[in-house]
């Protein structure tokens, strides 16, 4: 079994919207470096934030907690939706009922659409 790597977030500024890469392995060892991000955006005006989970291997429960939280917070007037989702991760997702707390889209694009927020420059 080969190791899981060490995560690293890729931040992509889309206008007011946010896409979070997250490449690697999202364990309890990135949870900090995970809710310094959300945290940041807490006091900026994102519009949307795009988890992207295309290229990561692995994501733990406290990870999702973390986002959800993120998610249900009704001062800040962000939207969540998480793209890119292997069906070996989608399985735990659903699994915890994390599909009726996040919406889930093959891509940036779809979500957009189904969100009715148009790419913003």
């Amino acid at each position: 079994m080969k190791p899981l790597g060490q995560l690293i977030i890729e931040e992509k500024i889309e206008g007011p919207d946010r896409v979070l890469g997250f490449r690697g392995s999202a364990d309890i060892l990135s949870m900090p470096l995970i809710q310094e991000q959300l945290n940041r955006y807490k006091k900026d005006k994102i519009r949307l934030l795009l988890i992207d989970l295309s290229a990561t291997e692995f994501i733990n429960s406290p990870v999702w907690a973390v986002i959800t939280l993120f998610a249900r917070n009704k001062q800040n007037s962000t939207q969540v939706a998480i793209v890119g989702m292997s069906q070996r991760i989608r399985g735990s997702f659903e699994m915890m009922g994390l599909n009726r707390e996040l919406k889930t889209y093959e891509s940036a694009e779809m979500a957009r659409q189904d969100l009715g927020l148009p790419v913003e420059q």
